[in-house]
């Protein structure tokens, strides 16, 4: 029997994705309002639920309906044990969260951004891959997909 080494707990996938899917809300309430976007958690549960909310744009719902179906395609991803923290992967998630929303969605960003309120300079996009990619191995594995 395999514990973590935090919690002294048995892994148990089914029940960890039964636990983030009873989650989404709250996962994409606190997504969209570190982005600025004032929807309550009443408001997703909503949205969630197919229904519009009065008082928002519709680009902020899109964003949250997009931070909504990135989780849970994540959540298909670990179902059919076909995740792994791969660029094609990163890449895959942030084309469906940040659809018509990032400048170039499904890909690392090309140009330099900065975050308001801090002093922290991103790292410049052309270290973004090299950064991404860990180990010689996985370095080797995702550089092949990126040229194919």
């Amino acid at each position: 029997m395999v514990l973590d080494t935090v919690w002294n707990m048995t892994p148990d996938k089914v029940k960890v994705l039964m636990l983030a899917k009873r989650q989404l809300s709250e996962l994409v309430c606190d997504a969209v309002n570190l982005e600025g976007i004032n929807l309550t958690l009443p408001e997703i549960q909503t949205l969630l639920d197919g229904v519009t909310v009065g008082g928002h744009t519709v680009s902020d719902q899109d964003i949250a309906l997009n931070q909504a179906a990135g989780w849970r395609t994540l959540f298909q991803w670990i179902e059919q044990d076909a995740f792994s923290v791969s660029v094609e992967k990163v890449c895959g998630l942030h084309a469906i969260a940040a659809k018509n929303e990032a400048l170039e969605w499904g890909n690392f960003r090309s140009g330099s951004v900065t975050i308001a309120g801090t002093k922290y300079m991103p790292p410049k996009p052309e270290k973004l891959i090299n950064l991404f990619l860990i180990t010689p191995q996985v370095q080797q594995k995702n550089a092949s997909k990126l040229m194919h």
